[in-house]
């Protein structure tokens, strides 16, 4: 969900421009790793029900949900905290000073000023006072701020978004505001709680039900606003956002003297999924901290072409109709209820079992990497990186996710982190501390050495300096070529300081090379968990019938078995076939060396003859050929354009580049 830190970081400052009349730039994460595994000890124990906001608001932290009962670490005192409650961020002690009673379900916190948080929720009454949908509490004794009075409402909270220093919006299923038409959105004085005119945009009409099936409330469910202010996400059951075709997701300009809906519209959340089980399938969204993109999640069942049961990402800077997102991941018929996003990763939670299965229909099918509940997503693609922890048993999920500079809060509604590991009641906390960095993903260019796998009949590997046309040197065999016979290679790439590799008995392979020494060869397999390391996720039960071992992508086998080429680009793996005149690619993570499940073709014809050389730098794609010449096409938004010009070759300088892999490294 949304940072609650409105103190502006410099970085997120220059890469952003903050909108005039709008809040200053929220604060980013700043993480520099993924967070750790192993959580923290000092969380309190929830005994039941779920959670559903948390608040971190320095050296407290406060929660709310459906809980009702809770104790501190350590203790088996079960203490009466209905809906809300505050911690010692240090200890997890529970602060018996913080008392508010409520008689309904908190749904999202936001930091107020000077020791106190706004909650929103289904609640009519706060501290014996009616107050519905809404309250400003002191967070050191819980008593209400009597000087914010907002009016009253005739429906839900569930969510709120703090804009600048004066500004609260509210999102919900309420349809009137202080006796004012407000249709789920709304806007208050975060001083007074007056109602004000600046969001009045009207959410309409039920996504699903049309007479039939389930039945839901409409409105928003979730709100994210961009880190310079300046756009509203919104997300919910409703069809219409002023009348416009706005079908579960809108986006709202927030940057002016009132809220706009914007141009941006998709058709992707159109389709009723699961009907009769929802009525509204979208569950979260989040922003990233640069303001780039957005990550919707959603359930709704197996649909197959659809984005039930997803985390999508999006661009935040596109605008008008029919926008599409640039990656899915999909778990295969599981529902994801929870976003965050750091600089590194983007977490999702839920009760997934995978994710890379979009033809999973309730079961891993090829590409399925098994994730028990929680993950951590590559940005650039959606695919999951090596961070596992994972949630045993899964419950109905993980319901909130929280980014902080310090690490990642979780709330849920089990009692366990990991595979029975760790207990932590409903609420955990996953520490940046000891976290591992993200595996580097960068790429060789040139001018710089490049190296010939298997150049003509040779079994070795040779290394050639490349500065440009008539500026070649001739191949040397390096002293070790690691033990490889590379004759049996299918194309190979250099990335992060590791070669990626494919052989002829159809599977991948890693290791690293610095140019002269090799590390040990692995095979790639993030779709088994069987690394001895507890816990062994292919051999823990999900608890519907098996297990959450995964399955190897058809990449694997007869068709990496026949690749002739292959490179890495921008999260990307493109490669060429024998007998196939394109140029494929799948979305590739360098972190857990997951390949994308589904296969796309970026152009159809002219590289059947491809001999192991295929990669691009400085904006050109450079191909080997069975002649023996090497090529270069102009290398633009992902796509090769224009015509091939030989740059070296036999009938040129003398140098063949015939091969098995071709890979710039350094």
């Amino acid at each position: 969900m949304r940072l609650l830190s409105l103190v502006a970081s410099a970085s997120l400052a220059a890469a952003l421009v903050t909108v005039p009349g709008a809040s200053p730039a929220l604060a980013a994460p700043g993480h520099d790793r993924l967070v750790r595994t192993v959580p923290s000890w000092h969380t309190p124990q929830i005994a039941d029900g779920r959670v559903y906001a948390i608040a971190d608001l320095g050296a407290k932290v406060v929660v709310g949900g459906s809980f009702t009962k809770v104790a501190s670490p350590g203790s088996s005192t079960l203490l009466d905290r209905k809906y809300l409650f505050a911690f010692d961020k240090a200890t997890g002690k529970v602060d018996s000073g913080f008392r508010p009673t409520l008689d309904g379900e908190v749904r999202a916190l936001v930091a107020g000023l000077s020791g106190s948080v706004f909650a929103g929720g289904s609640f009519k009454h706060v501290n014996g006072v009616a107050r519905r949908g809404v309250v400003l509490v002191n967070t050191s004794t819980g008593a209400r701020i009597p000087s914010f009075a907002p009016p009253s409402m005739n429906g839900h909270v569930r969510d709120l978004v703090a804009q600048g220093s004066n500004r609260l919006l509210i999102g919900g299923t309420f349809t009137a505001v202080g006796g004012k038409t407000r249709k789920g959105l709304a806007s208050l004085n975060r001083s007074t709680g007056a109602l004000t005119s600046f969001l009045t945009v009207a959410l309409i009409e039920h996504h699903n039900w049309n007479g039939s099936g389930a039945k839901g409330a409409v409105g928003a469910a979730k709100l994210a606003l961009a880190p310079n202010g300046g756009r509203l996400v919104v997300i919910g059951n409703f069809r219409k956002a002023n009348g416009l075709d706005r079908n579960q997701i809108v986006v709202i300009d927030t940057g002016g003297l009132a809220a706009v809906v914007s141009g941006w519209q998709t058709d992707a959340f159109k389709p009723a999924c699961s009907s009769r089980s929802f009525d509204s399938w979208v569950r979260d969204v989040a922003y990233s901290p640069d303001g780039s993109y957005f990550v919707v999640v959603t359930t709704g069942g197996i649909h197959p072409g659809t984005l039930c049961d997803t985390a999508s990402r999006w661009s935040a800077t596109a605008s008008g109709a029919g926008r599409t997102p640039t990656w899915t991941a999909a778990s295969g018929g599981d529902t994801f209820l929870s976003a965050a996003i750091t600089e590194q990763a983007v977490y999702v939670g839920g009760h997934f079992r995978w994710l890379n299965n979009p033809t999973g229909r309730d079961s891993a099918q090829p590409g399925a990497v098994g994730r028990a509940s929680i993950a951590a997503l590559d940005p650039a693609n959606g695919l999951p990186y090596t961070w596992n922890p994972g949630r045993n048993p899964r419950g109905y999920g993980v319901t909130e996710l929280l980014a902080t500079p310090g690490g990642l809060w979780l709330g849920y509604d089990t009692a366990y982190l990991g595979n029975y590991q760790y207990p932590r009641k409903r609420i955990g906390f996953f520490p940046l501390s000891g976290g591992a960095p993200v595996p580097p993903a960068h790429t060789a260019g040139l001018p710089g050495p490049v190296y010939l796998a298997a150049e003509g009949v040779e079994r070795d590997v040779r290394a050639r300096y490349y500065s440009g046309p008539g500026q070649v040197t001739r191949s040397q065999p390096l002293e070790s070529s690691g033990g490889v016979d590379w004759r049996e290679a299918r194309g190979g790439f250099w990335v992060g300081d590791e070669l990626f590799y494919g052989m002829s008995d159809g599977q991948l392979r890693r290791r690293g090379f610095d140019g002269s020494s090799w590390g040990a060869a692995k095979l790639v397999d993030p779709y088994h968990d069987h690394d001895g390391v507890r816990p062994d996720w292919d051999q823990v039960s999900h608890g519907k019938g098996g297990t959450y071992e995964g399955v190897a992508p058809d990449f694997y086998g007869a068709e990496l078995a026949t690749v002739t080429g292959m490179f890495y680009h921008a999260g990307r793996l493109y490669y060429t076939r024998t007998g196939f005149g394109g140029i494929y690619w799948r979305w590739f993570t360098p972190s857990s060396g997951a390949v994308g499940a589904q296969r796309f073709t970026l152009v159809s014809s002219g590289f059947a003859d491809v001999a192991g050389g295929l990669f691009a730098a400085g904006g050109y794609l450079y191909v080997s050929r069975l002649d023996g010449a090497l090529y270069r096409m102009r290398w633009a938004g992902g796509a090769p354009s224009g015509p091939r010009i030989k740059v070296s070759g036999p009938g040129m300088d003398g140098l063949s580049w015939r091969a098995r892999a071709i890979f710039p490294a350094t």
